[in-house]
């Protein structure tokens, strides 16, 4: 069981509770009013160099036809003959 934060709506109280996933929200221990799930982003580390190279990178050859790209037109010449 997952350990929650909750916050007083009255009092602003922040208190844990250990209690079962989808469980509902439990009154204030000081005062008794409701209260309200706090939600905080979790803790991420990036450990070592170059995670963000190596998770992101395409494949070699993915994604490119092996077909060789067009070529363009030859230019026009404007030469003049005198």
């Amino acid at each position: 069981m997952p350990t929650y934060e909750y916050k007083c709506t009255q009092e602003g109280t922040v208190f844990d509770v250990w209690q079962e996933v989808g469980s509902e929200a439990p009154p204030c221990p000081t005062c008794g009013a409701p209260t309200k799930k706090v939600f905080r982003p979790t803790r991420t580390i990036f450990k070592g160099s170059g995670f963000y190279l190596t998770d992101t990178r395409a494949e070699a050859g993915v994604g490119k036809s092996d077909a060789a790209p067009p070529t363009p037109p030859p230019a026009a010449s404007d030469s003049k003959s005198d």
